[in-house]
């Protein structure tokens, strides 16, 4: 019976947040394009527009809301309201006249705090039905470029030339003297911790019980320099 409670509870988050499926072909590439969203309008980038921005804090909650339990969901609208959270999304970049807006692929949340100049990634989320496109790495190398990490999208060499992955955010353009960031990660979850490690990030330590009991994580470090 809790298996079945279980089934109908997915469907009807499901039709309660549906998801914009991606058009595309097995050999059509994947065009994906990174950013933070903007505080002012003066900030937006012009690739994107308005339309393109418009209710992406409430898209995100909606993701967040389907992938994670109640007790590890953000509430995205309050933590964005702090002058030192900032929001980076990956969009799928799609045809003129297709949809009013580009699907939602991935999002995160970075924190800056300007007292140990340390910048913390305290959220990073891809949807489940389009992992394997490498948008999640692509965001937190975005994240890094953000920071002024002039080498965080040169060095992802290993990603195929077919996927198009364009950062709309130029290196440094948080403008904030950080020299590390940080991470917590599960230790069960392999696939994450091996694409933290290809952005440059370094196992730290080991916290026991950081998200439960018997969930521990691993807390992982990338210098950045002064800028």
């Amino acid at each position: 019976m809790s298996l079945l409670k279980s089934r109908v509870g997915q469907q009807a988050e499901q039709q309660r947040y549906p998801v914009p499926a991606l058009d595309m072909q097995a050999d059509q590439p994947v065009s994906l394009i990174a950013s933070p969203v903007p505080r002012l309008k003066h900030e937006r980038h012009p690739l994107l527009s308005t339309t393109d921005y418009h209710g992406l804090i409430a898209r995100c909650q909606q993701l967040e809301k389907r992938v994670f339990p109640k007790t590890e969901a953000m509430n995205l609208s309050e933590e964005l309201r702090k002058p030192n959270q900032y929001l980076f999304v990956v969009l799928q970049q799609k045809p003129l006249n297709s949809e009013p807006h580009m699907p939602l692929i991935s999002y995160g949340v970075l924190a800056l705090c300007k007292v140990d100049c340390i910048a913390r990634i305290t959220k990073v989320c891809t949807d489940p039905l389009h992992r394997g496109l490498g948008a999640g790495e692509h965001l937190v190398r975005s994240m890094l470029a953000a920071l002024g990490d002039s080498l965080a999208l040169d060095s992802a060499q290993h990603i195929p030339a077919s996927r198009r992955f364009t950062c709309i955010c130029g290196t440094g353009c948080l403008r904030m003297n950080v020299r590390a960031v940080q991470l917590h990660v599960d230790t069960q979850r392999d696939v994450a911790v091996r694409m933290y490690t290809r952005c440059g990030f370094k196992i730290k330590t080991t916290i026991p019980n950081y998200y439960a009991e018997g969930r521990d994580a691993l807390l992982m470090n990338v210098n950045i320099g002064a800028q």
